[in-house]
């Protein structure tokens, strides 16, 4: 969990991907999909037999089938739960009257049936919310296809006989054109940008349905690869590495076109009901909105290099990536949003001093992110012969170093130059500032903006923890020389 994109794998999973145009790819990331430290070439090689090094599970990740059903079952619930304390109990954490009892008046039991009343009167999928979702996607989905762009190879795919896949990259113009599409639409009233607050709980359920729908098809019409043989965990984690439609890959498609889009959607819907509902829009809202609009765009102009990249290589595409780039990482990292387009802003304004330093913190923040990402994406793209030059907006210095440092493996070069000299993963710190910003926007009226940093930084952590045992793996006593060379993760003498 992401990014990657992946962003969970990406911000999704905890880290977003930023490239050498230089920005983030995310859950990403979710989500967010970041690359192990010790990657210089994703280019994974057969073994001497000709086999697929990948083609088994090396572990259950997750907890296994009973961690991810937990996943599965326990994140929707959680995020109908946080949308009922949002529209309905001010923003606060709802409890039972007399959370002492479980059965009585006002006990436990009454309480989850007053929320799932709520849930079921109030977040129902209705016909406009389904339209306004499917048509979202549609859309996003046509503009992959139709937009100028570039063509990117993959890394070879030992499960296709060392094949790389091609990749048409074209978000950046497809952002631009969805926010002009959207901004058309708005002013000449075929559409309230709006409405996406107030139909939020309706168009989370269809993300979500959709989000397990997507997961279950590919399971089903995709190849098995490297599966477990446990139903629950091989349709959490996927069945299939690349699902496409022509030219389109789903997971790629899925990580930047859905869910950080998405995303800014639900911040600029909140800044226009602000000022339809207050004559004006607070620092706050717009802190909140330029964030998610500077990852987003760069997403967007960085997406060339996420072919290149550990997620696209390795991880399958299921429950995790499917559900959580359409319904989990649009919908819950934009509870800031929400609260502030729910809230008088007079509640949480902050000063015009703190405002200045907190745009600037934040715009800080996503620079030192995006250099320390292209620095790394641009040295892969060198050794793997991927190189593509684009002048997308904004170009930063030092994002493409000449001749970089670097420590030599059995089994590739690692990158010992540029902010990867310091830290084995500058882009993690930057990146949870951003979230700690983004939260922050809402004041202290409410915990459950701050869901997100705390949801983020745990997955972070993890993310960490889960390259080092990899790296560990395919690199054996280079990675502990690697990790003398460069003893700190997110913070330079500290951690």
């Amino acid at each position: 969990m992401a990014d990657h994109g992946r962003n969970l794998r990406s911000r999704t999973k905890a880290a977003a991907t930023t490239s050498a145009e230089s920005a983030p790819a995310s859950p990403a990331k979710s989500l967010p999909a970041d690359v192990p430290p010790a990657q210089s070439s994703s280019v994974q090689p057969t073994k001497e037999d000709g086999s697929d090094p990948h083609a088994q599970e090396e572990e259950l990740e997750f907890g296994g089938p009973v961690g991810t059903f937990a996943m599965m079952t326990g994140f929707p619930i959680l995020f109908y739960y946080l949308y009922v304390c949002l529209y309905f109990y001010d923003g606060r954490l709802a409890t039972p009257k007399d959370p002492s009892t479980l059965l009585g008046p006002g006990g436990w039991v009454d309480f989850v049936k007053h929320v799932a009343t709520l849930v079921w009167e109030n977040a129902m999928p209705t016909k406009r919310a389904t339209a306004l979702y499917l048509i979202f996607v549609g859309g996003q989905f046509l503009l992959a296809f139709v937009m100028p762009g570039v063509h990117q190879k993959g890394l070879p795919l030992p499960h296709l006989g060392n094949r790389a896949l091609d990749y048409y990259c074209n978000a950046y113009t497809s952002i631009y054109a969805t926010a002009l599409l959207v901004g058309l639409a708005h002013y000449y009233e075929l559409f309230n940008l709006a409405e996406v607050i107030d139909l939020y709980g309706a168009l989370l359920t269809v993300a979500s349905i959709s989000g397990f729908t997507l997961a279950a098809i590919t399971y089903l019409f995709g190849e098995n690869y490297r599966m477990s043989g446990n139903l629950v965990y091989d349709y959490f984690m996927g069945a299939t590495l690349n699902p496409r439609v022509g030219i389109v890959d789903i997971k790629m498609f899925a990580e930047i076109r859905v869910s950080w889009t998405l995303l800014f959607a639900l911040a600029m819907g909140a800044v226009v009901k602000q000022h339809q509902d207050y004559g004006y829009v607070s620092g706050n809202t717009a802190l909140f909105a330029y964030g998610t609009g500077l990852y987003l765009n760069a997403c967007g102009k960085g997406e060339q290099y996420i072919p290149q990249t550990w997620d696209m290589n390795y991880e399958k595409f299921g429950w995790l990536l499917s559900y959580w780039n359409l319904a989990g990482v649009p919908f819950s990292y934009a509870y800031a949003a929400i609260y502030m387009a729910t809230h008088d802003p007079a509640t949480y304004t902050y000063s015009k001093p703190t405002l200045v330093f907190l745009f600037v913190l934040l715009t800080f923040a996503q620079a030192m992110m995006d250099i320390s990402m292209a620095q790394k994406s641009h040295f892969k793209a060198v050794k793997t012969g991927t190189y593509i030059k684009r002048n997308t907006f904004p170009q930063f210095p030092w994002a493409e170093l000449d001749n970089p440092k670097t420590f030599k493996t059995k089994k590739g070069e690692l990158l010992l130059d540029g902010c990867w000299k310091y830290l084995r993963k500058p882009n993690y710190i930057s990146d949870w500032t951003q979230a700690i910003i983004w939260a922050a926007s809402a004041g202290t009226g409410s915990v459950i903006p701050y869901y997100y940093p705390f949801f983020h930084g745990t997955m972070l952590l993890h993310r960490n923890a889960r390259d080092d045992v990899k790296c560990a793996r395919k690199y054996g006593e280079d990675w502990q020389k690697y990790k003398q060379m460069v003893p700190y993760s997110y913070i330079p003498y500290v951690f």
